[in-house]
């Protein structure tokens, strides 16, 4: 069994995701993995070319063109956390904390990728070693979820925040 050669690491800047298995791991053809999808960038795909003819790979593995919207997507994928038994793949905010908010589609994010030439095929696989969320633009939906999905109106009605007492604040 051949190893895979492994290429220097890479930060993107920040990029749109179009998709994300980091709540639980996607296991939906048995190789249970965290990824996220995310808009290419033009500095993103000179990253990912360098990556490419470093290493000398003939393409890249999860690089393709949105049939809808023509953009070009990438996906960064990791199974080292899933096979650890993580549910969860650590999420890192703006100040390089960890945090539990993950990012979805709309939200932008910088990915620490580690190019590798798989050598079955001659391809690159950019395998996802941490991810950043900088800016949050994703709104859940649904009444439970805090949020009705339709965005914020200024100067429009806002709820009044609720308020709870304890046994404490009665005095009676």
């Amino acid at each position: 069994m051949m190893k895979n050669n492994y290429g220097d690491a890479f930060v993107t800047e920040s990029a749109t995701v179009k998709w994300s298995h980091l709540m639980k791991p996607d296991d939906k053809f048995g190789n249970p993995h965290h990824s996220v999808t995310v808009v290419v960038t033009p500095d993103i795909q000179k990253q990912i070319d360098s990556a490419l003819s470093g290493l000398g790979g003939t393409k890249i593995n999860g690089l393709k063109t949105d049939a809808e919207s023509g953009e070009t997507l990438v996906r960064f994928k990791n199974v080292l956390k899933a096979r650890e038994g993580m549910t969860q793949f650590p999420i890192l905010d703006s100040d390089d904390n960890e945090t539990n908010t993950i990012p979805f589609a709309t939200d932008r994010v910088r990915v620490k990728v580690t190019p590798a030439l798989i050598s079955r095929d001659n391809s690159v696989s950019l395998y996802m070693d941490k991810i950043q969320l900088v800016e949050r633009n994703w709104e859940p939906s649904g009444e439970s979820s805090g949020g009705g999905g339709m965005g914020k109106v200024d100067g429009g009605y806002v709820a009044e925040t609720v308020t709870t007492t304890t046994d404490e604040d009665n005095p009676f």
